[in-house]
């Protein structure tokens, strides 16, 4: 099955339940809210660190004077009686002021509202992709290889961006040379020339599209020679930027629990690893859930454990294989499970409204066994590839973020933000500096059934 042939599934909607994303703060004395100031100081340099990349990446202003100046307006809270405190971090991920979540909430409207006919777009043979530009405001750019689509279509779309609460200078048309379609072909041919290459691992970790610059983003494994990609990518006269670097699938053999009833986001393990669930299911009238495919790759069945209780059965339902489009697989698990995702406080439940693949430039989370609170990045691309190294295979069809994530994390949910209330997908692994997670849409490609919804 080719990349071209596959249509991006609709992804469903689901319920879940929302994690806190509340950053670590030094401990203060008893005070009331509104009556103390924080210091950069104070929060914890992850936390820190975090929202100056996400601010950087989302156009907003990225120094810690403009931090510091955000949290001089913050007041710090000692907490309720349900043990919650005030988050700081907003549900982004990243400190911010009031306007810039208001300017978040319309890009995040802009791209619900056009997504249907985005879609449409991307059915066309000269269709380029589109993205946030992020740099410049948030606007939505349109690309096409050749020439823009008629005059009535691009009114359209204008419209559609009017009535999200958008501006119709918010959305922008490009010419650009190369359409996606070409692109792709590109992708599948370094993957020829690298699954035919006579080396005990394949030489390529990723290939991504990247819309932006119309060009390719290739990761070589250290100490390949680019000669060869060069070759392949010049007959075809596609541009790209060829780099180094390490990746991998990222299951691992440690940690955590999780107790009845079953929900999404927390981790799981059996010998020889340990990995997250990602989203609930309903398949055929009953209950599962899914993780990475890469984790416990060729075993069918057996239990798998959330801390000392038995979480679910593994199945011989698994799409990763070579050239699949998802790194997922199915858990079967006890009709008693909930559409939430892991949260400390089990009776705040929250339905998603929608589920969504989102753009280049939107935010993605994973909720993932390694941190209590979300992690947030930006979609740089939805259509990357890199290879599996469980089944050393190619992946296609997958997203990439600059979220966080490590060992274990295999298999989490991937949303649109720290509420949890938009599905994207389930994390697969980290891949020449980029975290790569397969559609949630694919669960119905791949015979796992759909989100389960509340």
């Amino acid at each position: 099955m080719s990349f071209r042939s596959v249509i991006l599934p609709a992804l469903a909607a689901a319920a879940m339940l929302v994690p806190a994303a509340v950053p670590a703060v030094a401990t203060q004395a008893p005070a009331s809210p509104d009556t103390v100031d924080l210091t950069l100081e104070q929060v914890d340099e992850d936390v820190i660190a975090d929202s100056l990349r996400m601010r950087r990446e989302l156009g907003f202003e990225a120094t810690e004077s403009k931090l510091a100046a955000i949290l001089n307006t913050k007041a710090a809270s000692t907490g309720s009686a349900d043990g919650g405190t005030q988050a700081l971090v907003n549900e982004w991920g990243f400190i911010g002021t009031a306007a810039e979540a208001a300017e978040m909430e319309r890009r995040d409207a802009l791209i619900s509202a056009v997504e249907p006919t985005v879609q449409k777009f991307a059915q066309q043979d000269n269709y380029g992709g589109h993205f946030l530009d992020n740099k410049n405001g948030g606007r939505l750019v349109v690309q096409f290889a050749g020439a823009l689509p008629p005059k009535e279509t691009q009114d359209t779309l204008a419209a559609e961006t009017v009535a999200s609460g958008s501006s119709s200078e918010d959305v922008e048309f490009r010419v650009v040379q190369h359409s996606s379609a070409e692109l792709t072909d590109a992708m599948e041919a370094v993957w020829a020339w690298a699954t035919a290459a006579d080396n005990a691992e394949l030489p390529v970790v990723a290939v991504e599209e990247d819309v932006a610059t119309n060009r390719l983003k290739v990761v070589l494994r250290p100490g390949t020679a680019p000669d060869g990609v060069r070759s392949v990518l010049d007959r075809l006269d596609i541009p790209a930027n060829i780099a180094e670097g390490d990746g991998g699938d990222e299951a691992c053999s440690s940690r955590n629990k999780c107790d009845s009833p079953r929900r999404g986001g927390v981790g799981i393990s059996r010998t020889g690893g340990a990995c997250t669930v990602g989203w609930v299911v309903n398949r055929n009238g009953k209950r599962g859930a899914v993780t990475a495919g890469h984790c416990w790759r060729g075993t069918n069945s057996g239990a798998v454990k959330s801390g000392s209780g038995t979480y679910g059965s593994l199945t011989g339902i698994n799409a990763l294989k070579a050239g699949t489009h998802a790194d997922m697989r199915f858990i079967s698990i006890p009709s008693n499970s909930k559409t939430w995702l892991y949260q400390k406080a089990s009776n705040k439940a929250r339905v998603v409204k929608k589920s969504s693949l989102g753009s280049i430039g939107s935010a993605a989370c994973l909720f993932g066994r390694n941190s209590e609170n979300p992690r947030c990045g930006t979609i740089s691309s939805t259509n990357a590839s890199h290879t599996s190294s469980t089944c050393n295979c190619v992946v296609y069809g997958q997203s990439a973020a600059s979220y966080s994530s490590a060992a274990g994390d295999s298999g989490g949910a991937v949303a649109s933000s720290t509420k949890g209330d938009v599905a994207r997908g389930v994390h697969a692994g980290a891949y020449g500096g980029k975290k790569h997670y397969s559609d949630i849409g694919y669960t119905s490609t791949y015979n796992m059934g759909k989100l389960a919804t509340g």
